[in-house]
């Protein structure tokens, strides 16, 4: 009878192939959801959109493979580039998580878009100790899972029996589970959950992401949802504070703006309503209360930040961060709004009374 361990480093085995070819699978079904989470997760300056979303999934696909049925020090090789994958991944919810990224990182693909938590943090811990113990014994006689299957006498067959049936119970619970949650369908507002890919004329692709679920009050304590505000009127929301000096700039063209863009209604957002009527706030503006800036770590952290909400569900511009990026995405706007017929504006004033 083989020995105990060796029934643990097949099951590790089991584990890193059966996760690589689920998240492979996916991503490859909905390339999308790679390009979300890269944003959501802040990768896309060392993770080109385009080119991940094509080959990742792919990568993913033929480690799980290399896993199953590589041979001799193939495997070793296939089971290292496996482990540096789940380390990296590590890495990259951790630095999510303490940089305030919680947005879904899209792992499993657009299905898996709940938000980064310190449960993903636990999953990919998990993941990262069975990619060592599967390379570790790659480098003696750990072989891919078909060898070893193939060498399991009746006693080994029981753990693996056992390992199987509690990972079908942990499955059948949560698909169970899942049916008590609502089932939006094949409706018209499932485009919102995907990227839109726009060319801005200047050989350039600006990638329109879906508007976050995310709150904000107003000063007297009305609750609403960021994707609710723009649905009602886009609006530019900038996140502020009154002790930022590179703001002050911000406090102080809010009236101009504001006045040059009718189409548009123009928030500035605080951490907490203190904040908030202690800042030089035009009186004809509205101020937001994000508390603790939670809202805001959906689309990266510091202050001044701006992002423009179209009334499609979709971002419309940014996020941009620093008063002189922020000045010229409004510039830009200025620019395009110029030419706006003035029917058009007269349409878009009509829907004030019901803002907050």
């Amino acid at each position: 009878m083989s020995a105990f361990p060796n029934v643990s480093f097949l099951l590790c085995t089991a584990l890193i192939a059966i996760t690589l070819a689920v998240s492979g699978f996916a991503k490859a079904k909905d390339p999308s959801s790679t390009v979300t989470g890269i944003l959501n997760l802040g990768l896309e300056k060392i993770a080109p959109l385009k080119l991940t979303a094509r080959t990742l999934p792919w990568a993913e696909l033929l480690l799980a493979l290399g896993m199953l049925a590589a041979p001799g020090a193939l495997f070793t090789v296939i089971s290292g580039i496996s482990l540096m994958l789940m380390l990296f991944y590590l890495i990259v919810i951790a630095r999510a998580l303490a940089t305030g990224r919680t947005a879904g990182c899209n792992c499993f693909g657009s299905k898996s878009a709940a938000p980064v938590s310190r449960y993903t943090l636990i999953r990919n811990i998990a993941l990262t100790v069975a990619a060592a113990t599967v390379f570790a014994a790659s480098l003696g006689s750990g072989r891919a899972l078909i060898y070893e299957l193939y060498n399991l006498n009746s006693a080994d067959w029981g753990w693996v029996l056992g390992a199987a049936l509690i990972a079908l119970t942990m499955w059948a619970v949560q698909r169970g589970e899942a049916l008590a949650e609502p089932d939006f369908g094949e409706s018209d507002d499932n485009h919102l959950l995907l990227p839109v890919y726009e060319d801005r004329g200047d050989g350039e692709e600006y990638v329109r992401m879906p508007i976050p679920y995310a709150t904000l009050h107003t000063l007297d304590g009305k609750n609403f949802s960021i994707r609710e505000l723009a649905e009602l009127k886009a609006r530019v929301l900038f996140f502020v504070s009154p002790t930022c000096g590179a703001c002050l700039s911000i406090f102080d063209k809010l009236a101009g703006w504001a006045q040059k863009l009718p189409q548009l209604e123009l928030h500035p957002v605080f951490s907490s309503e203190s904040n908030a009527k202690t800042a030089s706030v035009p009186e004809s503006i509205t101020p937001l209360v994000d508390p603790k800036f939670a809202a805001m770590h959906a689309f990266g952290r510091g202050t001044p930040l701006a992002v423009v909400l179209g009334s499609d569900g979709l971002l419309a511009g940014g996020p941009v961060r620093g008063a002189s990026d922020v000045s010229d995405v409004m510039d830009q706007l200025i620019e395009e709004f110029t030419g706006a017929e003035n029917s058009d504006e007269h349409s878009e004033q009509n829907t004030v009374g019901q803002m907050p």
